[in-house]
């Protein structure tokens, strides 16, 4: 026997994967179900078989949970959360002692990270044949449960660590006193503050706190490269990641550390999380779980693939897209239509299509959130420790977030997020960013300070709400904010304008905070207009017009676009908001507004050739478009300025059993988009389709070939193979005589 090895690692196609483990038989039905691919338990020592026995691949799963998700992970007789629990009863029992902030295992013991890297190269070796779509870490990591707040890690192999970072960050013993406002005699005997600690500092210099989050942060990230380099050691092309990512905040989960050391992530959109993660590395492959059903399952499946989503794990616990007696359930059947579109090029053209952002940045901090969090839970003492991991959920952190992202989507615009460490090396400037939002951002280093006012000085403009910069990056309250010459009052009115340089520095005196709400209600009119007054101020302005038909901007649809060569592809979705739960009561607060059918108008920057991806359809030369858009699907369009050529397919017109044909597929004239995606259905003498023999083809330029390997079983007659552009929809037959 030998194992024809998956061609090639990129993950260029949308992926369909179920988690739980299926029989063979079970397997052929959830491949007619769009289902591409399967889960494998990463401690098992045997190969998938049922997978196999249906050229089905997998993903490695939970190869190292019990190190990266220890306070979170699966017990045949406890609860998952059992040991953090456990943890918390422990500081009960003795509140003097650090023992229970030790974390166990230590992301910084060596023997663990030692552990990890054998464990993985062993799994790579096991598995690199049949190339895996990624090794998954671990499913729900955290540095404790998830993302809930806890004084980790007080361990020796922690401290030792830190205290070498911070001989790095500060040099001195006395540079890190003064900061501090401690009298540490050697580097051993520095020891961070406890969070009970720093709330009872009465002059808000919360450092020694800070760093050590800081610190936490860094090790987690460092463990997780751990393990990538232990894949890529063994397999340097493989794939790692992990499953189950949370809001940005504690557990580790600072965006800005991940996005530079993890190739692929499935994340639970919250928080805005997947923006950020998408913003700060764009090349990420990223997921989302899908475990249930209806229209707003299906509505959120495409907002994800329009932001930029490259496979769905399907969680399916109680056999509903399967049953045991391998059958269709009633998830199967509903969802079979969504995942077998996806399977069928359109998911493959958004991933070989670049996604397309505006000169907008929101800033993203994390010292930020730290000391906000602090702040906020400082009245209420210890309370903090009775927090879980979905206390975090909705804070006014990840709502002010996500309220800056709904309102410049309701304007027909997009954005990116900067990070704290990107600002401070000018990345606003190389960005050609024309704006940049500060969302309450209280803590700033010197350093992102001093380039947030060249980029005023040089023509920005700089928007904040709040007291930019009250806090240093290691949350310590400063004398003066370091913007306060740009932000500092009176402020008037609904807005306060102030130049400086060549640009400008803008407070709000208004409230974003509940704007995510507001627009739910009908409320945002306010606010709407005096961000829009300020955006079109900037000179920002989108290339593609989108507005309802009174021409009032199209509250509740986000439009998307992506590049592809010299073609546009442009998508618009309403933009209900994923999570209302924390927002109010379901009798007040609701996405109903936005679940009616509606008609929009989308104007394109000039008269071009349009065409409807999803319906394959020429629509004509149009310089702006009614579209009657459904409140839980994607209307989706290729945009123009010339029209495609014909798509040309050739093929033998024999061919014997046992031999190899080359198909060819290209196009009569010159082609504007840079890849297209070919879809191509062999079907058998019978008009059966022909799993492996078909699926989707990228064409580079316009021109791609595929061997068609004919089996010496395969049946004589002829065989006919159809080949569909998905950006235009043109589609061609031939047929091929086997004998």
């Amino acid at each position: 026997s030998f194992v024809a090895r998956p061609p090639q690692h990129s993950w260029w196609d949308y992926e369909i994967i179920m988690w739980q483990d299926h029989t063979a038989a079970e397997n052929a039905v959830l491949k007619t179900l769009g289902i591409s691919a399967g889960g494998h338990n990463g401690k098992v020592k045997s190969l998938p078989e049922p997978l196999l026995k249906n050229d089905l691949r997998w993903y490695e799963e939970n190869v190292t949970t019990d190190f990266f998700s220890v306070y979170h992970r699966w017990f045949p007789d406890r609860e998952v959360q059992w040991k953090f629990h456990e943890a918390k009863e422990f500081y009960k029992k003795d509140p003097s002692s650090k023992e229970a902030f030790k974390r166990l295992p230590s992301l910084s013991a060596p023997a663990w990270l030692q552990e990890i890297r054998n464990r993985l190269a062993a799994r790579v070796r096991m598995n690199s044949p049949y190339r895996p779509l990624f090794y998954n870490l671990g499913d729900e990591a955290g540095i404790a449960d998830l993302a809930a707040f806890w004084d980790y890690d007080f361990s020796d192999y922690s401290l030792t660590g830190m205290r070498a970072w911070l001989q790095q960050q500060y040099g001195t013993l006395a540079a890190l006193n003064e900061q501090w406002g401690t009298a540490f005699t050697s580097w051993e005997r520095v020891m961070p503050m406890t969070t009970n600690e720093a709330m009872k500092r009465s002059d808000d210099n919360f450092s020694a706190w800070g760093d050590f989050k800081e610190w936490m942060d860094i090790s987690f990230a460092r463990a997780i490269s751990v393990g990538v380099e232990a894949v890529r050691s063994t397999d340097p092309e493989a794939l790692t990641g992990i499953e189950g990512g949370q809001v940005p905040g504690w557990g580790g989960y600072d965006y800005a550390k991940l996005a530079k050391v993890l190739p692929a992530m499935e994340p639970y959109d919250s928080g805005a999380n997947v923006e950020i993660l998408k913003s700060l590395n764009p090349g990420i492959v990223t997921m989302i779980t899908s475990g249930g059903s209806g229209p707003r399952e299906k509505r959120r499946m495409w907002y994800e693939v329009l932001h930029g989503n490259r496979g769905i794990i399907v969680w399916d616990p109680n056999s509903e897209v399967v049953t045991k007696e391998a059958k269709p359930g009633p998830r199967g059947q509903e969802s079979g239509p969504l995942y077998n579109e996806l399977r069928s090029g359109i998911g493959a053209l958004l991933i070989a299509s670049e996604r397309q952002t505006g000169p907008i940045a929101i800033h993203y901090s994390q010292a930020t959130m730290r000391v906000r969090w602090l702040l906020e839970r400082r009245p209420e003492g210890e309370a903090w420790m009775e927090r879980t991991s979905a206390s975090e959920d909705g804070s006014n952190f990840h709502t002010l977030l996500e309220s800056y992202c709904r309102v410049i989507e309701d304007l027909g615009l997009q954005y990116r997020f900067v990070s704290y460490d990107q600002v401070e090396q000018d990345e606003l400037q190389r960005g050609g960013y024309r704006v940049m939002i500060l969302p309450n951002s209280v803590a700033l280093s010197p350093l992102e300070a001093a380039a947030l006012r060249r980029f005023v000085e040089q023509g920005g403009v700089l928007i904040a709400d709040g007291e930019p910069g009250t806090f240093d990056a290691h949350n310590r309250r400063l004398p003066k904010p370091l913007l306060a010459d740009l932000f500092g009052g009176p402020h008037d009115g609904p807005v306060t304008s102030r130049s400086f340089g060549h640009g400008k520095a803008i407070h709000l005196n208004f409230e974003m905070l509940g704007y995510i709400r507001d627009r739910l209600q009908s409320k945002e009119r306010d606010a709407l207009r005096q961000m829009g007054r300020l955006f079109k101020e900037s000179g920002v302005a989108a290339d593609f017009g989108l507005t309802e038909t009174s021409g009032e901007p199209a509250v509740g649809v986000e439009l998307h676009t992506f590049r592809n060569g010299g073609v546009n592809i442009v998508g618009l979705l309403a933009s209900a908001q994923l999570y209302v739960e924390d927002l109010g009561p379901p009798e007040v607060i609701s996405n109903k507004r936005f679940e009616v059918p509606r008609t929009v108008l989308l104007t394109l920057p000039a008269e071009s050739y349009l065409y409807d991806v999803r319906a394959g359809k020429f629509l004509g030369k149009k310089k702006q478009l009614s579209v009657e858009l459904d409140p839980y699907e994607p209307a989706i369009y290729a945009v123009s300025s010339s029209a495609f050529p014909a798509l040309v397919v050739s093929a033998p017109s024999r061919l014997e059993r046992g031999q190899s044909g080359q198909l060819g597929m290209s196009f009569s004239g010159t082609t504007s988009a840079a890849v297209y995606v070919l879809h191509v259905d062999v079907m058998d003498p019978e008009g059966k389709t022909v799993s492996y023999y078909s699926g989707n083809v990228l064409a580079p330029g316009g021109k791609a070939g595929k061997i068609l390997p004919l089996a010496l079983n395969d049946r004589t007659g002829t065989w006919t193979v159809r080949v569909k552009d998905v950006l235009t929809g043109q589609a061609r037959s031939t047929v091929i005589e086997v004998f």
